[in-house]
């Protein structure tokens, strides 16, 4: 993995409050509420110890019903004083690590021998810890039912979720990375999740891997762990660093190849643990043997499965009718035959996996082909689709060539591979008014940033392959509030595997970037905070490594870079366009 993941907006900030649990999370049930140990250096603060008192005497439903709230609050986290607030037959069977709603703010209405709470701006996430998408400002009714038991009021019908505020999850949990394989098995695909803070993050993290991709993954991704594999009791990290990861029988049924890619999935999920340095499988107390001969593997093995590519990131521009490269800070025109000067485009891709550059006609009418550096006899310039007003193009790592036309019945998305062009029919894109569009470099998903609106909204659409990587389709086509003033969308991109980058303009002269999750859950801290843009940039330059800074261009062919301080100083000047490769 690269490093570091850029700040976001405070308002951003807080969402990843809302967002921070996993409902698969291991939420202690019986033993003392207890002080731990302070976090480790350059963690967030713990929240403060919270041992949350029991059931009062003679208490009313209301009074019970808000104690049950109150009581989920334990910190260190705990269940067994929220059990206290419920009946006999309850508590047995409440299964708080089921899901997770998250409030800004509460209210209990008493109701005979009930009481019904009202939840205000509810966040929900799965039992995996994953977002459910849910959007900013809904409400739930929760409506509990209370029995006497020896003359005492219980709660009789509780959810089957962590039910806290956001207050409590800013301290007390923190956002995390599951990695699923791509459709190939070349990639691996993060998937965000939220956990508990403390000692059993390994253990949550391994639960959560075992029950598979989130709703936003499921259709582009796949686990090489066979179906039923579980974690057998917690995961345990040795003093010498080595996560031993108790499973159950099933993992023996995974082939050699697919043995060989769980030990990849544990490894790049169990490098976010900081005591975790190598991971061992075992199955019924033995370790369990690669195809290669060994039985640890190194957190860091395998850095190729990165689905922002594992090759250096080259700057490409247009300047002067050429396409040129960025080496040192000098450009020097690329060697193949659209470094030649006398071709008249307005944008470009560039794959140097696959040595081909494409570029876009002035009049937006034409898109052309070319090697990227010194031909072959008989390679040159081609033709490779027409249209209307052919946006900005991009390339996946399979080579593909995705272009939007933007038509007078709508948008139109057109897949080039090999020279050839077919249309490919887009939920909620096709037909529909489109800003700018961007393929993610491991090929799964196109993200859309809709025009004409004045509140700037993109769309995120699974593109589904076999595993040789052939295109058979699109699937789940989601779309996403940019969060913020009202701003129209202008571009989209990648700004890693899992987070877009989105250009939009907030007035004449002015315009910003904001980060969004491609599944809809908030931002991961550690983004550079992008400053007001005080001109009126046309474009995005973002690579989905992080290591590799965002750039904007301005109608006046001018370049700017996002400094680590979050301001844009201008680093170029006279490019038409620019992009990243790969």
């Amino acid at each position: 993995m690269r490093p570091g993941r850029p700040g976001v907006r405070r308002a951003a900030a807080v969402l990843v409050v809302l967002a921070l649990c996993a409902g698969c999370a291991s939420l202690p049930e019986s033993g003392p509420v207890r002080r731990e140990a302070a976090a480790a250096g350059g963690e967030a603060p713990s929240a403060p110890y919270f041992n949350p008192p029991g059931p009062a005497e003679d208490g009313s439903p209301a009074a019970i019903a808000s104690g049950f709230l109150v009581a989920m609050q334990a910190n260190p986290l705990s269940t067994k004083v929220a059990r206290e607030f419920l009946t006999e037959r309850a508590a047995r069977t409440w299964r708080p690590n089921r899901g997770t709603l998250v409030y800004e703010a509460f209210t209990v209405t008493p109701g005979g021998s009930g009481a019904t709470v009202r939840l205000a701006d509810v966040r929900r996430l799965d039992a995996r810890g994953g977002w459910r998408g849910d959007g900013a400002g809904r409400t739930q009714e929760l409506g509990l039912d209370l029995e006497l038991e020896e003359g005492q009021w219980r709660v009789e019908d509780p959810p089957d979720a962590l039910v806290v505020p956001a207050s409590f999850f800013d301290r007390s949990f923190e956002r995390r990375t599951l990695y699923f394989f791509d459709p190939t098995g070349d990639s691996l695909l993060p998937d965000p999740v939220f956990i508990p803070r403390g000692g059993q993050s390994a253990t949550n993290l391994v639960r959560g891997l075992l029950a598979g991709p989130g709703p936003a993954l499921a259709q582009v991704s796949r686990s090489a762990f066979p179906r039923g594999t579980g974690l057998d009791l917690s995961v345990v990290v040795t003093e010498g660093g080595v996560a031993e990861v108790p499973l159950t029988r099933e993992l023996l049924r995974a082939s050699p190849a697919d043995l060989e890619r769980a030990a990849d999935q544990l490894a790049w999920t169990l490098r976010q643990v900081p005591q975790v340095s190598r991971v061992r499988m075992v199955v019924g107390g033995a370790p369990v043997p690669l195809p290669r001969g060994v039985v640890e593997v190194p957190v860091s093995t395998a850095p190729d499965l990165d689905a922002a590519g594992d090759t250096e990131s080259v700057l490409f521009g247009l300047r002067g009718g050429r396409v040129v490269a960025f080496d040192g800070g000098a450009a020097e025109p690329v060697a193949g035959p659209l470094g030649r000067a006398g071709f008249e485009t307005r944008s470009l891709a560039v794959s140097t996996a696959t040595g081909r550059v494409a570029a876009v006609s002035e009049d937006g009418s034409t898109v052309f082909e070319a090697p990227l550096d010194q031909p072959s006899e008989g390679e040159d310039v081609r033709q490779v689709l027409s249209g209307t007003d052919l946006l900005r193009p991009s390339y996946d790592r399979f080579g593909g060539l995705w272009v939007v036309d933007r038509t007078a019945a709508g948008a139109r998305v057109w897949l080039v591979e090999d020279g050839r062009a077919r249309q490919v029919q887009v939920r909620g894109v096709t037909g529909e008014a489109v800003a700018a569009a961007a393929v993610s470099h491991d090929g799964t998903r196109l993200a859309v940033a809709a025009s004409g609106r004045t509140v700037a909204r993109v769309r995120v659409v699974d593109v589904l392959r076999t595993d040789e990587g052939l295109v058979t389709g699109t699937g789940r086509s989601r779309p996403l509030s940019v969060a913020g003033d009202a701003a129209q969308a202008v571009d989209v991109g990648w700004r890693d595997p899992a987070t877009l980058a989105v250009l939009s303009r907030t007035g004449a002269e002015t315009s910003r970037v904001d980060y969004v999750s491609a599944d809809g859950s908030p931002v991961a801290p550690g983004l550079v905070e992008p400053s007001l843009f005080r001109d009126r940039a046309v474009a995005l330059v973002v690579s989905p490594q992080l290591d590799v800074p965002l750039r904007l261009v301005t109608a006046d062919q001018r370049l700017f870079t996002l400094a680590a301080g979050g301001t844009w100083p201008r680093t170029g000047s006279q490019l038409v366009a620019a992009t990243y490769s790969p």
